[in-house]
Order: structure tokens, then sequence, then C-alpha cells
């Protein structure tokens, strides 16, 4: 068996972006750097959520944004319908959840960015592990699935206008959720992971 060159062997088992839904070359006219801060704009929501550092969950957001989180809806935030909130309204219902488990980590990964002059959007992998020591099952619930995002540029730098999570199956406890918003209410809240 002979082996091909590596860009022989790319070209030979690549379908054009275009055929697999992907961003074509024409995205690629914006800069590198605006591409880099999209990404790293998307990836922070999830990195200071895990941290608990809400000052900066809310500085990767617009003034208003449109959370639909229906694919999941006992998620915080989730609701039947998406939501036009403030980034301190979204703060606010992350805090009634998040905080009520030991740990939580959220990998955002593989991000398909398109830039259309001043907005963006892009789509990303999550996979969202959430733990929390407990009597009633598994310590452990993992969301899996994929976010899409939209954003537009400002002064400050591109922020988000949009946020959906779509799950695609999680893992563990499913009632974990209901358990950490439980011990919010009752003042036993993790401060950082």
């Amino acid at each position: 068996m002979k082996l091909l060159p590596g860009a022989a062997m790319l070209a030979a088992f690549t379908l054009p972006a275009a055929a697999q839904g992907l961003p074509g070359p024409e995205s690629y006219e914006h800069s590198a750097a605006d591409r880099l801060q999209i990404v790293d704009v998307i990836s922070s929501v999830g990195f200071y959520a895990d941290q608990r550092r809400w000052e900066l969950v809310e500085a990767a957001f617009a003034e208003r944004v449109v959370i639909d989180y229906r694919s999941h809806r006992s998620a915080a935030a989730g609701q039947s319908e998406p939501q036009a909130l403030t980034p301190g309204e979204i703060v606010t219902a992350w805090k009634t959840q998040l905080p009520g488990y030991h740990h939580t980590q959220h990998l955002i990964t593989n991000p398909l960015v398109r830039i259309d002059g001043e907005r963006a959007s892009a789509t990303s992998q999550v996979y969202a592990t959430h733990y929390l020591s407990n009597e009633e099952g598994d310590d452990h619930w993992t969301f899996i699935g994929f976010y899409e995002h939209e954003l537009r540029r400002t002064p400050e730098g591109w922020k988000i206008t949009l946020m959906r999570a779509n799950k695609l199956f999680e893992l563990g406890n499913p009632d974990l959720p209901r358990l950490a918003s439980e011990r919010v209410e009752a003042g036993q809240t993790a401060t950082g992971p």
C-alpha cells in the first residue's frame, strides 16, 4: 500500500466545505483576530460560569441576548420559549442552579465560525459535566450536545446576541439539576471550581 503525502491524502479524503455545510473560502476574508475573539468569547461563558466569575460571564453578552434552552428545560434559564434577557438576568437565572453543584466543567469544542460583516454565527460542541455528591443516585450528570451562537461586533469587541443549547443526549443522574437548585435555595453553594 502506497501512502500519500499529507496534503494529497487530505485532499483525497476531504469533501468541499460547501458539501459538508462548513464555512467555505469566502468566509475567511475576515481577520484571524476576529475569529479568535469569537471563539474566546463563546468559550469564556462556560469557563467563567464554572469558575463562578459572574462579571466575566456577563461581559461576553450584548445588552440583550436571546437564550434558547428549549431542548433541555431543566437547565438553569430553561424555558418553554426563547427569551430576550439582559446579561444580569442570565446570570441571575444561572445562579439558581450552578452554584449548587460541587463542580461543573463546560467543554466547548470544534467551533465553526461564519462572519458576515458586523455579525457572526458559530456552532460548537458542548460536553458539560456537573458533579454533586448526593444520596439519591449518581453523583454526575452530563449534558452532551451543541451550541449555536450569534454575535455582533461592538466597540468593546464581539458580543453574544443569541445562545441556543441543543441537547443530543445526557448521561448520569437526571435529577442532579433539581438537587443543585434545592441546595442553592437552602444556601448550600459552592463558590468556585
